[in-house]
């Protein structure tokens, strides 16, 4: 019982010391305290006195942070309330300062330096709107710290630097200044005198700069690259709220001249690459531009190009050259209408596309024949006869049928004035050995059988009216003399009535058929039939007439005219006119779409087909051409 009294004891005497040595920490801690802050009033009383703000409102901040016990806190709060803007200004004064002292140093910071005279600023004018006590203490403070006179001398040192820089620059082509024509368009107007001369000078240099650098890019930089730097180069000013005017014209007479020189070179493709690249970039194409009016004018031009290429014949670079300027607007129609237009110039194209890997030694073909924008028939080397016709659909309809051998073929020809049914009908003339020719003359059935309307050999014949041919010395009956077939039940047969020496004037066909369905060709026979051209007039010459005064000639009159070809039938030709053809026959070349000079005989007047309509034919037997 002794130990354990005793043991108590001692943890009662332990604890005892331990809570007087805690008792004896807090009152040495806070006498401490108390000490502290007497101490660091009064520093701060002394620091006021002395005019040493800055440092006076930290002591009385530090002594107002010992809060265990209060010791004068209404002064010390006073003090603090009333030092606070003061020191405020000067910390900021120390800092500005500061940042002047930097750039001023040859750092080159110029974004520092715009910042600080911006912060400077904005508490000058901070402080305008306060008490005359406010505005008093920062005169006083700037005035200490010499502000306005480091501001200004910083200011001007940093436009000297910027201008020299972007002048630099230039002489070393070096065009990667942005930052300079920033900075320099951020210096207050102040560094200028006022707004009005930083705005003249500035736009002076820039332009100057911006010429420098806009010639440099049109020399060494491909195009779509100057279009990009010319965009980049808007936006950089827009964005800086400068106008910039002379950028865009500047740009407008590059792109220009660049594009005339891929037209002029014939360079449709870049041309119109470039130009949708230009007219894409809306930052820099207006609508009004005179580079927009250029590309549509020429694009006009290119345009009527093409079509002067298709109405020459130049049909494959009329395609070529629509097809380029399809990459810039829809040339479709064109195209179809050319395609037609080139497979209808000749029957050889449209037969060719219709029949592959066949070689055609005779053809003929017209255009509105057999319910059919254009229709062509040929003669392959295995004696097939080829009709095909170009629907208005542009699809080809196509049918053959074999004429059999034995006829050596010197031409054939589209006759549907020999038709009497509204079918197509094909006249093969081919070598005869008694007369100049033999004439077999093809009806193509319904069922693209091939029926023979004639068979003869003879030396040529005309067309006296439907259903009626007169023959010239005819194989056979009739040989020496000129007689009449007559149409009768499905083909030409000679006119026994014909045979007597009285000459009587043709009759329409006996047997009631329906009128004809096709056009009436005139003359037929070679051109060496033996008649001799007419001679002279007494002037010595042909008649030299226009086309108009053809029909009003009395027939075997010589004649001289020009004409353009619209049409070839395989040794005859068509000259369209308004409401009537001019037929010219003879051993030619003939090509359509061609302006020739003719001498011949006026042969008269008949008749042929287009389609279901008929119109006058005034028929000319060529003796002579002249381009």
């Amino acid at each position: 019982m002794l130990g354990s009294t005793y043991r108590r004891a001692i943890r009662y005497r332990n604890a005892a010391a331990f809570v007087l040595a805690a008792m004896i920490f807090l009152a040495g801690y806070k006498s401490y305290a108390v000490w502290q802050k007497v101490s660091f009033y009064g520093k701060a009383a002394a620091e006021q006195a002395a005019g040493r703000d800055i440092e006076a409102e930290d002591w009385y901040s530090r002594a107002q942070g010992i809060s265990s016990f209060d010791y004068k806190e209404t002064e010390i709060d006073a003090a603090l309330a009333a030092l606070r803007p003061v020191t405020e200004l000067k910390r900021l004064m120390n800092s500005l300062s500061s940042d002047l002292s930097q750039t001023a140093g040859g750092s080159q910071d110029f974004g520092r330096l715009i910042q600080a005279y911006a912060t400077y600023q904005a508490k000058k004018s901070e402080i305008s709107t306060q008490d005359e006590n406010a505005k008093q203490k920062f005169a006083e403070l700037s005035a200490a710290y010499k502000l306005d006179e480091q501001f200004t001398a910083a200011l001007a040192q940093a436009r000297q630097v910027l201008v020299k820089n972007l002048q630099e620059a230039m002489s070393a082509q070096s065009f990667d200044n942005d930052e300079a024509i920033t900075y320099l368009l951020q210096l207050p107007a102040s560094a200028y005198k006022d707004e009005k001369t930083k705005k003249k000078e500035l736009n002076a240099l820039f332009q100057k700069y911006d010429t420098a650098r806009l010639e440099y890019w049109f020399k060494e930089k491909p195009f779509n690259e100057v279009i990009q730097e010319g965009v980049r180069l808007r936006q950089f000013y827009t964005e800086r709220s400068l106008e910039a005017a002379w950028v865009l014209p500047k740009l407008e007479v590059y792109i220009q001249s660049a594009l005339t020189k891929l037209l002029n070179a014939g360079d449709i493709e870049t041309f119109i690459t470039y130009a949708k690249l230009y007219q894409g970039t809306k930052e820099i194409a207006g609508a009004s531009s005179k580079v927009n009016t250029f590309i549509q004018t020429s694009i006009r031009k290119q345009t009527a190009r093409a079509e002067q290429l298709a109405s020459s014949g130049k049909f494959q670079e009329a395609a070529d050259l629509y097809k380029k300027l399809g990459e810039y607007r829809d040339t479709s129609k064109e195209i179809r209408e050319l395609e037609l237009k080139w497979m209808t110039s000749s029957p050889e194209l449209i037969l060719n596309k219709a029949v592959e890997n066949a070689k055609f030694t005779h053809t003929a073909g017209g255009k509105g024949l057999w319910g059919a924008e254009y229709a062509a028939v040929g003669l392959t080397e295995s004696g097939k006869l080829v009709f095909v016709r170009l629907m208005s659909d542009q699809s080809l309809a196509r049918t053959e049928a074999d004429i059999g051998e034995g006829l050596s073929v010197t031409n054939i020809r589209i006759a549907d004035e020999l038709g009497m049914n509204k079918l197509p009908v094909v006249q093969v003339e081919s070598e005869s050995s008694t007369r100049k020719a033999r004439y077999t003359v093809y009806e193509q059935t319904k069922g693209s059988q091939l029926h023979i309307l004639l068979d003869m050999e003879a030396d040529g014949y005309t067309v006296a009216s439907p259903g009626v041919l007169r023959v010239s010395n005819p194989s056979g009956e009739g040989a020496g003399r000129e007689v009449l077939y007559l149409y009768s039940k499905g083909k030409y047969s000679l006119d026994a009535g014909s045979l007597t020496d009285h000459t009587e004037e043709p009759q329409e066909p006996a047997d009631g058929s329906s009128e004809p369905g096709g056009s009436q060709d005139g003359s037929q026979g070679s051109s060496d039939s033996g008649e001799e051209v007419p001679a002279p007039d007494s002037a010595g010459a042909y008649q030299e007439i226009d086309a108009a005064e053809l029909s009003r000639q009395q027939p075997g009159t010589a004649v001289r005219l020009s004409v353009q070809i619209s049409q070839v039938r395989s040794g005859t030709a068509l000259a369209e006119y308004e409401g009537y053809f001019i037929q010219l026959t003879g051993k030619y070349t003939w090509k359509p779409g061609k302006t020739i000079l003719v001498t011949g005989k006026y042969k008269g007047k008949s008749e042929i087909s287009q389609g279901d309509k008929r119109y006058p034919a005034y028929t000319v037997e060529v003796s002579g051409v002249q381009p």
